[in-house]
């Protein structure tokens, strides 16, 4: 990506009017005093409160943290990264934003984006990597809250016809019983097959239409 391209704005922005010594509420600051001009790309009002001086935060500057690009922002007002973000968080803007995110489009373009981007798949899809996860995964139960997690992002969802046809499938091979399934016993079933219903349903505990079932 050319620098040009890199840092583009997509808002237009310009120099507010102001005169030396007069006093503005800066969005960070509070109030203070313009005492000087930066000799950036776009040339921004400077401001002095108690000791220390720095760019006044306010009009088009406020508009441009919203919106561009943190790249973008540094090259056109001539500050650093850590600056917009410390001025961000305090005006509780998030670290995405529309130029942030028309960046991010334009580097997964690039050639070794890509590239990377190829390599990361064809190892996702190693069978022995996948291989391997799975048996550090088994056996070791999530976390509550990733149950949670999950479930939330379930709910509301429904499967097509076909996924439920292949789940049920896959349920049946391996056996899986619903939750609280309790199973039969051998002695429960030599009970069944020798003692009438009643009699099998107070020694098994179990009712008597899960008994008839079981003899069926």
């Amino acid at each position: 990506m050319e620098d040009a391209e890199r840092f583009r704005l997509l808002g237009k922005y310009r120099t507010p009017r102001f005169r030396y010594g007069r006093k503005v509420l800066c969005a960070v600051r509070g109030e203070v005093t313009i005492v000087g001009l930066t000799d950036a790309p776009i040339p921004w009002p400077i401001c002095k409160r108690v000791r220390g001086r720095s760019l006044v935060v306010f009009k088009d500057l406020v508009k441009a943290l919203r919106r561009e690009s943190n790249q973008a922002i540094c090259h056109w007002w001539g500050i650093t990264p850590q600056t917009v973000s410390k001025w961000r968080k305090a005006l509780g803007i998030g670290p995405i934003t529309e130029g942030t995110s028309r960046l991010y489009r334009e580097y997964t373009k690039e050639p070794w984006a890509v590239e990377a981007l190829a390599r990361g798949q064809s190892k996702a899809r190693d069978p022995e990597r996948c291989r391997k996860i799975a048996e550090a995964k088994r056996g070791m139960p999530r976390p509550p809250h990733v149950l949670e997690a999950m479930h939330q992002a379930w709910r509301g969802s429904h499967h097509s016809e076909a996924t439920r046809r292949r789940m049920s499938r896959t349920h049946r091979r391996r056996g899986t019983m619903v939750p609280g399934t309790k199973v039969w016993t051998a002695e429960e079933d030599e009970l069944v097959r020798k003692l009438p219903v009643e009699q099998a349903a107070k020694k098994t505990g179990r009712s008597l239409s899960a008994l008839s079932a079981r003899r069926k």
